[in-house]
């Protein structure tokens, strides 16, 4: 097996009828906590910038053994 990680992000902003979600993939637990940090930071600073407040954003590295390797 190998082991991925998997960046979920997501996104409220107060009246909108859905909530957004974008999800990267990694191999590295490591890269992938150092991206969600820039992730939260690049969503917020896009909605600033956008004139969007208050928007909520949450973000997640969840560890997954998906990838079975065939050595045949």
């Amino acid at each position: 097996m190998i082991k991925i990680w998997l960046l979920i992000s997501m996104i409220s902003i107060p009246g909108m009828p859905t909530v957004r979600h974008t999800a990267e993939l990694y191999f590295d637990q490591d890269k992938c906590e150092s991206r969600r940090i820039v992730m939260e930071n690049s969503i917020i600073d896009r909605a600033v910038q956008q004139g969007i407040n208050p928007i909520y954003t949450q973000t997640w590295c969840l560890e997954s053994s998906m990838f079975v390797i065939n050595n045949s």
